[in-house]
């Protein structure tokens, strides 16, 4: 399939896509992500469909595997960090006024932008390295970054404001 094909697809069959992730992660943003994902692998794959199977059985199979490792993954990385007792701190203490700041923050944004901020900002990976450890594209995990920045700002200018 070339790329005029997949974006015919991905308008027809994108929101049952959506659904198919929502319903999956339980989480929007996440599924959103999937979807992403998705349509950027049948992409990818486009030469392995095979005419003889329903382009949404292809699309709904992808989305499926595709979430169904998400989870896994996320399981599993989870319990490397509970071996490892979670990363060391190295750093110096904040102050309680940065604390304060970043505690706000990341309790107001969703769960998988806190994670990319934690790995980007705190454990200092780059975006190829977040995008391989949490199996999404570089693209994806750049947008995720850029949404984090935004928040940020937006707190900061409702802090220096109150």
């Amino acid at each position: 399939m070339k790329r005029p094909e997949i974006e015919a697809l991905y308008r027809k069959f994108g929101p049952s896509v959506l659904r198919r992730a929502r319903a999956l992660l339980g989480e929007e943003q996440a599924a959103r992500d999937a979807m992403q994902e998705v349509f950027i692998r049948a992409l990818r794959a486009g030469e392995d469909f095979r005419a003889d199977a329903s382009p949404m059985t292809w699309l709904y199979r992808i989305t499926t595997n595709y979430c169904l490792n998400l989870i896994r993954d996320r399981s599993r990385r989870a319990q490397l960090l509970a071996k490892a007792g979670g990363p060391a701190a190295t750093t110096a203490p904040a102050t309680t006024d940065e604390l304060l700041t970043v505690r706000r923050l990341l309790r107001d944004v969703d769960p998988e932008l806190k994670e990319i901020a934690v790995y980007y900002f705190v454990d200092q990976l780059n975006q190829d390295e977040i995008a391989t450890l949490l199996g999404v594209s570089r693209r994806t995990i750049g947008y995720r970054i850029e949404q984090f920045k935004e928040a940020a700002r937006a707190a900061d200018s409702v802090g220096g404001a109150a």
